[in-house]
């Protein structure tokens, strides 16, 4: 992003470039404490530079996800957060249906197979292979991402049901979903995908009892945070066959360890917090967070703040 950033430097600014994994503390708060806004991506830091960000009029990020920043602080500090929420919207949806084909289609399991000269294993002969069309997708969650997840499968010819703390007529209107309540969700859905931040409602909130309410035949998606989903709940039940199977883009420790217990199970795919960046996401990070600084700065609400929850 660092790169792709330069092209959309507003004319007669002076931004200066840092990459915080190989500077030091004192050099990052030399850096912040002239500053009058900051673009924070992929680092998290640490409280002695958010003090001396004496003059910073927005904290923004390059993600999405906000759970990283140390909200009481910049409370503390008056220092407002802004996320790039929506930046990041076709990526994350993507991945949600890249990681539902992975499995019904078998793709990993098959592609080791080919490789090794096995052909086709035997799960990926058809009775065990299924499609999204005729299906109902759960959504958790109808943000940006959410609501760009039923775009896509509007293509697909299948049934949505989205929850969310509000119902979105317009989404509804748009894409012919159905807003229900979450165990509704879960008990109705042969798909269901998780996109809401990471909150303490949040924390854990699809754990035994809520995976419990899923159909056996159901699949569980999450590109959204690890810990919104509880992992060893998550194990037991894909263990106990309960589900069909997960895909799983993050973890409730990230980097994942090699040990963990879900990478043991062979109704499961995964990767690696992978969803959201991609080449054509980088520009619309920058471009919305120069945006974004230069409202502040001409005296504008700067859009997507959080608050601390």
């Amino acid at each position: 992003m660092a790169t792709i950033s330069r092209d959309f430097f507003p004319a007669g600014w002076d931004v200066t470039m840092m990459d915080a994994s190989v500077s030091s503390e004192q050099e990052q708060i030399d850096l912040v404490s002239d500053a009058d806004a900051m673009i924070v991506f992929g680092a998290k830091p640490k409280e002695a530079v958010l003090r001396a960000a004496k003059n910073v009029r927005l904290y923004q990020l390059g993600s999405a996800g906000y759970d990283g920043v140390d909200m009481q602080l910049t409370g503390e500090l008056g220092l407002p957060v802004a996320t790039a929420s929506g930046t990041n919207a076709e990526g994350v949806a993507e991945q949600f249906i890249a990681l539902t084909l992975a499995l019904y289609r078998h793709l990993t399991w098959v592609d080791v197979s080919v490789r090794e000269g096995g052909w086709i294993p035997e799960r990926a002969r058809g009775m065990e292979t299924f499609e999204i069309m005729g299906k109902t997708v759960g959504i958790v969650g109808a943000g940006y991402i959410g609501s760009t997840v039923m775009r896509l499968l509007s293509g697909f010819n299948c049934n949505i049901l989205y929850h969310d703390v509000l119902a979105k007529p317009e989404l509804e209107e748009k894409y012919g979903a159905k807003f229900v309540s979450l165990d509704e969700l879960l008990s109705e859905s042969d798909i269901v995908t998780v996109h809401v931040p990471l909150l303490e409602s949040t924390h854990h909130f699809i754990s035994t009892r809520e995976l419990a309410l899923m159909k056996e035949s159901a699949i569980l998606i999450n590109t959204s945070r690890g810990p919104t989903v509880d992992q060893a709940a998550l194990v037991e039940t894909l263990k106990a066959r309960n589900i069909w199977g997960a895909g799983i883009d993050v973890f409730e420790t990230e980097p994942a360890e090699a040990n963990n217990p879900l990478f043991e199970l062979d109704n499961i795919v995964v990767s690696g917090h992978v969803a959201g960046p991609t080449r054509e996401s980088f520009p619309r990070r920058a471009e919305f967070a120069f945006a974004n600084i230069k409202r502040v700065l001409e005296g504008e609400e700067a859009i997507n703040i959080v608050t601390a929850t």
